[in-house]
């Protein structure tokens, strides 16, 4: 599968915060339609060096990814791509006693020959957008999503929930979450890809993301104009630092006809012809045509041999046993049959 995009657009935001924690990949103003892997990080902790944590998640997994091209990310692989960057917070943390207990979450999409990778931890969110309408989001790591889950709570009590900014699942030093990854294929031209922090969520609900994504048959906005608009729903109201990235899918090739010459080589490698050199061919067939011609004879000679030992066996027993008067029927047994003997006349 080749995917193409638009050029992709993206802001990182300060927000109400006094430092901004949140990263973003690649850097604001630098990606171009060759981009296939983006990444938004939210630093969490304040005064534990969230900002440090976030540009360390991107840093790593970012150049986990280098020399990827357009190969498949498997699980495994971006899991060692996050583990990269919880390794390097581990080494931070012994030079640094002031980041101890740093964290971020994640949320990162990647193009690769198979369809869109993506992977989160966190409350960051990813969504896919067609034709106006959500139809995929990440699932955010909170306690009180847990606790809706499990009936504890309801969704409407969740969102005044003194826990409900509790999260989970994110990269740190102390332990290992296991991301979440997802792959997905059914993708289409004019799907878009957005994420972004919790910061963007304060103002931006999904149907309000949903209008600013809306299929408009007399406007066709760039991704840049788009997210223009959704910078200004957050500016000057949310609390937070507010990220964001947003790709807008221009084609996708299935690549038929590359599939097509792959699986004929397939069968032709899997059904070959068998080479047999001539003579090695024909000796096996030559000794199994000797052999047959041995038997046929042999049984021969075997089937002559007792018909006519049969016959002399008779004979023998007859003139034995015949009645030389020529009166009587004589009955001359012979293994295996009985037969009437004519009267023999002197």
């Amino acid at each position: 599968m080749k995917i193409s995009i638009h050029q992709p657009a993206g802001f990182n935001e300060i927000g109400g915060r006094s430092n901004n924690e949140d990263s973003i990949y690649p850097i604001p103003g630098t990606a171009t339609v060759s981009d296939r892997l983006f990444l938004v990080c939210d630093g969490v902790g304040g005064e534990h060096k969230g900002e440090v944590a976030s540009f360390l998640a991107c840093k790593h997994i970012s150049d986990c990814f280098s020399g990827i091209g357009e190969s498949e990310a498997s699980k495994t692989f971006v899991q060692k791509a996050v583990d990269s960057a919880r390794d390097a917070f581990i080494k931070t943390e012994k030079n640094d006693p002031d980041t101890v207990g740093m964290a971020t979450t994640l949320t990162l999409l990647y193009f690769d020959n198979t369809g869109a990778i993506l992977a989160h931890l966190g409350d960051s969110r990813i969504y896919q957008i067609r034709n106006g309408k959500v139809i995929f989001q990440t699932k955010d790591h909170k306690w009180v999503n847990e606790l809706v889950e499990s009936g504890v709570i309801t969704e409407e009590q969740a969102t005044q929930h003194p826990q409900r900014n509790v999260i989970t699942k994110v990269i740190t030093a102390s332990r290992s979450d296991e991301t979440d990854y997802m792959q997905i294929t059914d993708i289409q031209a004019g799907d878009f890809f957005f994420l972004c922090s919790d910061g963007v969520l304060e103002q931006l609900y999904d149907d309000l993301l949903e209008y600013h994504l809306r299929d408009n048959p007399d406007n066709h906005p760039e991704p840049i104009e788009i997210l223009e608009a959704i910078k200004n729903e957050c500016a000057h109201k949310t609390n937070d630092n507010f990220s964001a990235y947003l790709i807008k899918i221009e084609s996708v090739e299935q690549q038929k006809a590359e599939e097509e010459k792959v699986n004929e080589k397939v069968v032709n490698a899997v059904i070959p012809e068998p080479v047999v050199p001539q003579q090695a061919a024909n000796k096996p067939r030559g000794v199994l045509f000797g052999l047959i011609t041995f038997a046929v004879i042999f049984c021969s000679g075997l089937i002559f041999h007792f018909v006519r030992s049969e016959k002399q066996a008779e004979k023998a027993l007859f003139e034995s046993k015949v009645n030389v008067n020529g009166r009587d029927t004589v009955q001359v047994e012979i293994p295996g049959r009985a037969v009437a003997e004519p009267e023999i006349a002197d």
